[in-house]
């Protein structure tokens, strides 16, 4: 590891141990750990379950848009991967280290490191989309979320979104801004940009497919939504399941920015400041976020186990 690197990782650390060093000071440890020893562990079992149900249903969405980039693997083998990848989006530095290492197996395996990044990022991208779908329609179902704290934060990722598609789906528009940040960017930057840009003109015109994927990412990020749901009913927190589709994205979305070590302490400042919202004191939103995560770590030691068992047998036959 270089310097750079190195520096960019111990920032992250302490980001993470300083914002939950912050958050710990305006509560008692005591009330923490009686909050995280009321959760029913047939709860948080079946969150874990649910966590790895969404892993599944990832996969085969992640399938269907390799096909729109015409990889065909096996489905075990793609299971396989996405498990490996979402291993290492908990335990890297960032949550999207795991992308990485999904486009460098697919490399491996195919020789095709651009038409990989694409379906890597368009998967990506669809989680997202699906997840600010979700967010706006249960904020604007509920009238008492409409504060500026929330709908700037919301009109931001909205107007993101758009701006992608538009990127990606015009090629006059996405050629124009090629071309305008090619006068001023790196040329690596521009081979990025050009390759996202390939990736959604790949899928533009294939709507049976991307309808197919819209279904399964529907309950993929449901799936999710309802791990940090039933960990808190485990908890007996009493908070609506339509509170936990407004909150839970919004705290993923931010939590997915790196700058921090895997999300941490971004994710319980932030599930505190929302769920004190709906009546969920301090301790409370901690340990259930803390649990919620420690929910999906465990459903994704699965990846870790495949990829040590796979980079043995590759020992072996390297012997």
């Amino acid at each position: 590891m270089n310097l750079k690197n190195l520096l960019s990782v111990s920032i992250k650390i302490a980001i993470s141990v300083g914002l939950i060093w912050l958050f710990l000071r305006q509560i008692e440890l005591g009330d923490l750990v009686g909050s995280a020893g009321r959760i029913s562990l047939q709860k948080w079992a079946l969150g874990v379950l649910l966590f790895a149900l969404s892993n599944v249903l990832g996969a085969v969405q992640w399938a269907i848009l390799l096909r729109g980039q015409n990889i065909r693997l096996p489905f075990r083998t793609v299971l396989t991967i996405y498990f490996v990848g979402v291993f290492f989006n908990n335990f890297l530095v960032s949550n999207i280290g795991g992308d990485a290492v999904r486009v460098y197996d697919l490399r491996s395996l195919t020789g095709r490191t651009t038409a990989g990044f694409a379906a890597v990022f368009m998967d990506r991208f669809i989680g997202l989309f699906t997840l600010i779908v979700f967010c706006t329609a249960a904020f604007w179902m509920d009238p008492n979320l409409w504060t500026p704290g929330l709908l700037w934060p919301m009109a931001g990722l909205a107007a993101s979104i758009v701006g992608v598609l538009c990127f990606g789906f015009s090629r006059r528009l996405s050629g124009w801004t090629l071309e305008v940040c090619g006068k001023f960017l790196p040329g690596k930057f521009i081979l990025v940009l050009g390759g996202i840009r390939d990736g959604f003109i790949a899928y533009r015109h294939a709507y049976g497919l991307l309808g197919r994927v819209g279904v399964v990412a529907a309950a993929v990020q449901l799936s999710r939504v309802a791990v940090y749901f039933v960990v808190g009913s485990g908890m007996g927190l009493g908070v609506s399941y339509l509170h936990f589709l407004v909150f839970i994205p919004l705290i993923a979305i931010v939590a997915a920015v790196p700058i921090s070590f895997g999300g941490i302490g971004v994710r319980e400042n932030l599930g505190s400041i929302l769920f004190a919202r709906v009546g969920v004191a301090g301790p409370d939103a901690l340990a259930m976020m803390f649990l919620g995560y420690l929910a999906g770590i465990t459903a994704s030691l699965a990846g870790g186990i495949a990829f040590v068992v796979r980079r043995s047998k590759e020992g072996e036959e390297a012997h």
